[in-house]
């Protein structure tokens, strides 16, 4: 017996002939009953197909790569609730102290008492949570702003008299101490050099940016940084470049841009970091504008150039940024869309065939840093430097509170090791770094300097890129230390992380340790780095959870800071760095 064939049944039906339980021919718009009786003729929307096993695999990728994004994104952080309570019982920062800060400063957030303590001395809230003033930063600012003792005045004299030999080591000593941190010359620039040196001219551009160059190849010269101001051999140099700034902020050019930003990098050498500030605000507001009005499109030498002029500014501006209180020109909204500079031109500030006279102004002890290796590490810094902007996202936002999220920590720590595993071998830092010092030993630390410890100016890059690993580190992990602080239990996952954070610290003290007698570019910050670092280091020691584990060398690194202070001739020169040391000195005692 055959068994009878199933009647094909309309997959879907209309509404009316569904209520009738009638059959529907499934005709479309309209079946063939409906169409007859004038009815208007609906059908229900088809049920969606159930996806496959691969389909919802990839939904699931998906959605995980956009919480990863959400979670990633510093956006996250800026939306704060008003009801955000920190962690553990106490509610917003009153319980801490300093509840009289004032709410009715524009530019100061006013909610900054729920603002998460990120470890940079202009957060409010990080101050608070150290028991300092959280106007700290503001108060540097107004100290260094009025204090101009040290700073040398413009001169108008209208002769200059100067050396060409003197002149000439100047330069040997900017190329071989400061040009490979700021590749912003151009190549014909020695010419110039040498012709503006050569001859009374009249006030121009040119001579301003030939001037200030050879104003800080004099500074860079003295043995120390106490020398120079005793000395104060750029006093002729940058006296008369600071008479020739109206020229300068009349010009829209390259040349304007280069003497402004090399005047930043001037005040950074000799340690003045709000003076700095000032230039390089005004040398970003013209690269920036340089750019937008396409006015070098058509030379390609001069466009290379600008780029590097923009990273240069870029570099100075965030580094001046994390911890002075002070404007910002909005340069990081460029940074994607300027070009890094290109590898194949030449950087170097003098052609082949000029070389020999160069070799014969530098220091006999030094050894210059390669083309090759300008270039690398130029690229390098960059990247550091996107990281560093990165590394403060391992915080998120859950059920209207601001926690540490191991996982972004995690991804953060894995890509700066493949920063550091892309370094070329000959500025590659070993990690971990050798702590003599660390099993109790007194270390030496000299006093910050222009001209001491190593004169290879590869060894100065190779600490300079190791302090900043040790750095971006410790930022990462700073997070872990604070949700403990507000904790009575500590999860397993944060308390590695905080030894990954007290680890980072001791690299980071001794790295800075031989930094600052290498590298005279930017004292200052060396110094606020180390201040900041070890006021919350020395704060998360305290915790409970975390007593037991501070090692002998944490401690070590606790006293080399407070003679680092105590003995570096940039902190007697800045009244900022000795509010900071006495500081220090105040708080951090031998054993947390």
């Amino acid at each position: 017996m055959s068994t009878p064939r199933a009647r094909p049944r309309a997959t879907l039906a209309c509404e009316m002939c569904r209520s009738r339980r009638t059959k529907c021919d499934g005709r479309k718009p309209s079946c063939s009953f409906c169409e007859d009786h004038d009815i208007i003729c609906k059908y229900r929307d088809p049920i969606a197909p159930t996806p496959s096993k691969n389909e919802m695999d990839m939904q699931a990728i998906k959605t995980r790569l956009e919480d990863v994004f959400t979670l990633v994104s510093m956006q996250s952080l800026e939306r704060l609730d008003p009801n955000y309570v920190i962690m553990g019982n106490s509610t917003g920062y009153n319980a801490i102290g300093n509840d009289q800060y004032p709410m009715d400063e524009s530019i100061i957030s006013r909610t900054w008492r729920m603002e998460f303590p990120f470890m940079t001395i202009q957060t409010p809230s990080t101050m608070c949570l150290l028991g300092l003033d959280p106007k700290l930063a503001a108060r540097m600012v107004v100290s260094e702003r009025t204090d101009l003792s040290s700073l040398t005045p413009p001169s108008f004299s209208g002769e200059l008299n100067l050396q060409y030999e003197d002149a000439v080591s100047a330069f040997g000593y900017f190329y071989d101490k400061m040009q490979h941190w700021y590749p912003v010359l151009h190549q014909d620039f020695f010419g110039l050099y040498l012709e503006k040196m050569g001859n009374d001219v009249d006030p121009s551009t040119d001579l301003c940016l030939v001037l200030i160059v050879a104003a800080i190849g004099s500074v860079c010269r003295c043995s120390s940084l106490a020398t120079a101001y005793s000395t104060r051999p750029d006093a002729g140099y940058i006296g008369k470049a600071l008479s020739i700034l109206p020229c300068v902020n009349l010009e829209f050019s390259l040349r304007s841009t280069q003497c402004l930003l090399l005047l930043a990098v001037y005040y950074n050498c000799i340690g003045k970091p709000c003076q700095a500030h000032d230039y390089i605000l005004m040398a970003s507001c013209k690269a920036q504008a340089l750019f937008k009005c396409h006015f070098y499109d058509d030379d390609n030498n001069a466009i290379e150039l600008l780029r590097r002029i923009f990273w240069s500014i870029l570099l100075i501006e965030t580094e001046l940024g994390y911890h002075m209180d002070m404007p910002e020109s909005n340069i990081w909204k460029f940074d994607d869309r300027i070009l890094l500079p290109g590898i194949h031109m030449s950087w170097e500030p003098f052609h082949s065939t000029q070389r020999y006279i160069i070799e014969q102004s530098r220091p006999l002890d030094s050894s210059a840093l390669t083309s090759n290796d300008t270039k690398a590490y130029f690229l390098a810094a960059i990247s550091m430097c996107r990281m560093m902007r990165r590394c403060f996202a391992s915080v998120v936002l859950f059920n209207n509170k601001e926690v540490y999220a191991p996982i972004i920590a995690n991804e953060l720590a894995n890509q700066l090791d493949k920063w550091y595993e892309h370094l070329p071998t000959s500025l590659k830092f070993i990690r971990p770094r050798n702590l003599a010092f660390a099993a109790g030993a007194s270390p030496t630390f000299a006093g910050t300097g222009t001209g001491t410890g190593s004169s290879s100016s590869q060894a100065a890059v190779t600490r300079f890129l190791e302090m900043q690993f040790y750095q971006c580190l410790i930022s990462t992990y700073w997070p872990a230390v604070y949700s403990i602080l507000y904790l009575d239990a500590a999860p397993d996952t944060s308390l590695v992380d905080c030894s990954r954070f007290f680890d980072a610290y001791v690299g980071l003290v001794s790295s800075i340790a031989d930094t600052i007698k290498s590298c005279p570019h930017t004292p200052w910050n060396f110094y606020a780095s180390l201040f900041i670092t070890t006021m919350a280091a020395y704060k998360g020691a305290q915790a409970p959870c975390l007593r037991h584990t501070i090692s002998p060398a944490v401690v070590s690194c606790f006293r080399a800071a407070k003679r680092m202070f105590e003995g570096g001739e940039a902190v007697v020169n800045s009244t900022s760095l000795v509010m900071m040391g006495g500081i220090l000195s105040q708080h951090v005692k031998a054993e947390p």
